[in-house]
């Protein structure tokens, strides 16, 4: 800044542009005939202005004359101001955060201190520095970096310095920086305030105090806690959600950032759709985190999108190397994380170690429940947490009139590492995962009783929680405590769902011997009901395995166990009688019970067994009726899906179809239970294919079948690939129907349920048979037949007719032979 550029103090107090030029070389300590010669003025012109001077820059406040000394030392001031050390100016581009831009301008204009606040790593450093080039209603901005200042000291130093204030008492900075604060206005950027937050907090409250045109924008980890701060917190940077298009990625600032400094290493690099996906989830995983970002980019030299996304598990040592010249702790994401690690108190740094047991969101009260324990016992925790979140260590955010937190994911990696390194990571896990088993278990009675809606939405916000206790459960010597976690809820696991969990959760499990006594008993019938989507054969196996394990249990057991023996009996003869008859003594023996939730399932799974369509509809309808008088949505939503797909079978009552679906769309959807809603959608797709409209079932059966598979529902995933493989020959695409039809059949080879596995192969038949291999579809129409031989009373099926026509009596027999005794396994290698 040069001697032409006006103060804004001198212009404020009227100082002509003529005696702006005497100001300056008064303070250089020139006599009157000096400045007049230098001017090339009369002495008289110069006393004159030196006068107005003294008149207008403070010599009237003085009890004495008005004295030279007053504007050479305003001269200094002033000079040292001008030749402060200019701000940094970034090399790399500044990328997002306008609606942060947005609202700071306002609040910088409007309020004297503001302090930025947020997880290290946050980008709040680059931001100030933004911001000081965009404002224009404030005086440029001074820089003050507190980040070298040892701890338990305010920083005065550091302000003297960045104002450019010369050397004076070393005993009273403080009262120099409020001198060459107290005229005119002044904007300072005060950062890295968190090591030194009282001294700091302190310094800038006496001089906001004691100055009028002093205005502050501080950077700290948490607010400073002066009177009329504001604080405004930084968020990580909006991330990408789900999907392969490049330009839904980079609407998201955090991709946008990853990809610009990407492109600066590796000249060339642009987010595609082929690394869009890895982009993302890149992006999702660090939390939108500015430095990680940056560091994450700065690895695409060595690592494609993909390769690195796969390394992010071990993120402390990928993400290194950060630029030259950057402070030491921007170098890496472990030293960003330490550097607010450093800053804590013993008891703060154990419970931010122990808050990293919970991997997703959390409520004080569960906070409490699982980490207040010795040495740090509740009323401890009440005192310490919110340190925690002042240190911006844990995020939150509130809906309605609940608070949830939860740490980001590399500062909840960071915090576990220190965990485990202080030797206190098992309690607590184990405090966690008992905790949360616990209250899954307790949750039963709300999910089949009034509470359902309540009880879903525990289990949807707390499902991380119960993965992580179960994957420690599993990896104790015993595992009583997952048997009874997932033998507790038991048929519960009808209103929750399948889950992909679920099943490796039993095969784990089923490696070792079922328990001894009651739980034993409750662990078969929770397999035979789990193993039903998968393996019919083995679901049956458990549920024989129940029956004899409850004969000296309770009473309830044993009803339980009869209801498993019949939900798998797929309409075989069982020892106990047939699959109608276990499952009417179920229904009297809940009944008598006075368990009217396990008599409407048992109605409900009867109702599925009856093999005339009228009879089923009315047993499905009354089990939906009793299910509605539990107020249980998401069971009465189930029997509604399996009432629509009897009509849609037998292409009969689609109108009542399509009733039953919407209202069992509209229950699963306000029960938040994701199965139910994708029965529904299937049933949907299935209705659209009876009414003949390909055009919309194909890509509904494309989308469920993905979706079907994650959550491990082999059954429906199979009914996906019936329906696309009727949508292919529809349009006469036989070869592609075909393979659909074969992928079904090898799911349902693999489930052992009787009615996919006939489903499947005469859609197989019939597939052939259009492309012109009768002999192959008589051997799968074999099989079926064998499987479910078609009743002696009703017509013969059209294929049966037309495939003894073209292969004769003679050759028609002898591939029904040949498919009768086909291993299933070998039929859909044919």
């Amino acid at each position: 800044m040069g001697s032409d550029v006006f103060p804004d103090e001198l212009r404020a107090a009227g100082v002509t542009p003529r005696e702006l030029e005497i100001f300056w070389l008064v303070g250089d300590r020139l006599h009157n005939r000096e400045i007049a010669d230098a001017l090339h003025v009369s002495e008289r012109t110069v006393e004159s202005h030196v006068s107005a001077l003294l008149r207008k820059l403070g010599g009237a406040d003085r009890q004495a004359s008005p004295n030279r000394q007053v504007l050479v030392e305003a001269a200094e001031r002033l000079k040292a101001l001008r030749d402060a050390a200019p701000r940094p100016k970034p090399i790399s581009s500044f990328v997002g955060r306008d609606k942060e831009i947005d609202d700071l301008r306002r609040l910088v204009g409007a309020n004297r201190l503001v302090t930025l606040t947020g997880p290290a790593g946050t980008g709040k450093t680059r931001l100030a520095l933004r911001l000081a080039d965009l404002v224009t209603a404030l005086p440029p901005a001074v820089l003050v970096d507190l980040a070298r200042v040892p701890r338990g000291q305010n920083g005065e130093r550091e302000f003297a310095d960045a104002l450019g204030l010369v050397a004076g008492d070393p005993g009273r900075p403080r009262a120099r920086i409020r001198a060459a604060l107290a005229k005119g206005r002044h904007w300072l950027l005060v950062d890295n305030c968190e090591h030194v937050a009282d001294g700091a907090a302190a310094l800038l409250a006496d001089l906001l105090a004691t100055t009028r045109g002093l205005h502050v924008l501080a950077t700290s980890h948490g607010p400073l806690r002066v009177a009329g701060e504001v604080v405004y917190e930084i968020p990580p940077l909006p991330v990408p959600g789900e999907g392969d298009d490049p330009a839904a990625v980079l609407s998201a600032a955090s991709a946008r950032l990853f990809a610009d400094r990407a492109a600066a290493v590796s000249p060339g690099f642009a987010v595609t759709s082929d690394n869009a996906r890895h982009v993302a989830v890149i992006c999702r995983r660090l939390d939108g985190l500015p430095l990680a970002i940056e560091l994450a980019a700065a690895r695409t030299r060595v690592f494609s999108a993909a390769e690195l996304r796969t390394r992010l598990d071990d993120r402390f040592a990928v993400l290194t190397d950060g630029a030259r010249g950057a402070p030491a702790r921007h170098r890496t994401l472990e030293e960003a994380l330490n550097w607010s690690y450093e800053l804590l108190s013993g008891e703060e740094r154990l419970l931010f170690e122990r808050c990293s047991v919970f991997p997703a969101a959390f409520d004080y009260d569960t906070a409490t429940q699982v980490l207040g324990y010795p040495p740090l016992g509740p009323a401890a925790l009440v005192q310490v947490f919110p340190r925690l979140l002042d240190r911006s260590l844990i995020s939150r955010r509130r809906q309605d009139q609940a608070t949830e937190y939860w740490l980001l994911d590399s500062v909840r990696q960071f915090a576990h590492r220190r965990l485990e390194a202080s030797g206190a990571a098992e309690p607590a896990r184990e405090q966690h995962a008992r905790h949360h088993l616990g209250q899954g278990v307790a949750a039963l009675t709300g999910l089949c009783g009034r509470d359902q809606a309540a009880a879903l939405r525990w289990f949807g916000r707390h499902w991380a929680d119960l993965r992580a206790g179960m994957r420690w459960a599993l990896q104790q010597p015993e595992p009583t405590l997952a048997w009874e976690f997932l033998a507790g809820i038991c048929t519960g696991w009808e209103v929750l769902g399948a889950r992909g969990e679920l099943f490796e959760w039993l095969d784990a499990l089923l490696d070792r011997p079922l328990p001894q006594g009651s739980l034993g008993v409750r662990a078969a019938i929770t397999c035979a009901f789990l193993l039903d989507y998968q393996d019919t054969e083995r679901a049956r196996s458990y549920a024989e395995q129940a029956y004899e394990r409850a004969e000296n249990a309770s009473e309830h057991d044993r009803a339980l166990a009869l209801l498993a023996l019949g939900w798998t009996s797929r309409a075989a003869a069982v020892a106990q009688g047939s699959e109608f008859d276990v499952l009417e003594r179920a229904v009297a023996l809940f009944e008598r019970l006075d368990d009217d939730w396990h008599r409407a399932l048992a109605l409900f799974r009867l109702g599925l067994a009856v093999p005339d369509t009228p009879a089923a509809l009315t047993r499905l309808a009354e089990a939906a009726d009793l299910f509605d008088r539990l107020h249980n949505p998401v069971k009465r939503s189930n029997c509604l899906f399996h009432m629509a797909n009897l009509a849609i079978e037998d292409r009969v009552r689609l109108d009542d179809a399509a009733t039953w679906l919407a209202e069992a769309g509209r229950l699963a959807g306000a029960g938040g239970n994701e199965h139910e809603r994708l029965h529904a959608e299937i049933a949907l797709a299935r209705l659209d294919q009876a009414r003949e409209d390909h055009a919309a079932a194909e890509p509904r059966f494309t989308r469920l079948l993905t979706e079907f598979r994650q959550i491990g529902d082999l059954r429906c995933a199979a009914r996906c690939l019936h329906g696309l493989g009727g949508a292919a020959a529809s349009a006469g695409d036989h070869g592609r129907a075909r393979r659909h039809f074969a992928e079904a059949l090898e799911i349902a080879v693999g489930l052992g349920d009787r009615n996919v596995l006939v489903t499947s192969l005469l859609l197989l038949a019939d597939s052939d048979h259009a492309t012109g291999r009768p002999d192959r579809a008589a051997i799968l129409l074999g099989a079926a037949e064998n499987l479910a031989p078609t009743p002696t009373e009703t017509p013969e099926p059209p294929l049966r007719t037309a495939l003894r026509e073209y292969l004769g009596p003679t050759g028609f027999a002898t591939a029904l032979a040949t498919g009768r005794s086909t291993p299933l396994t070998a039929l859909h290698s044919l």
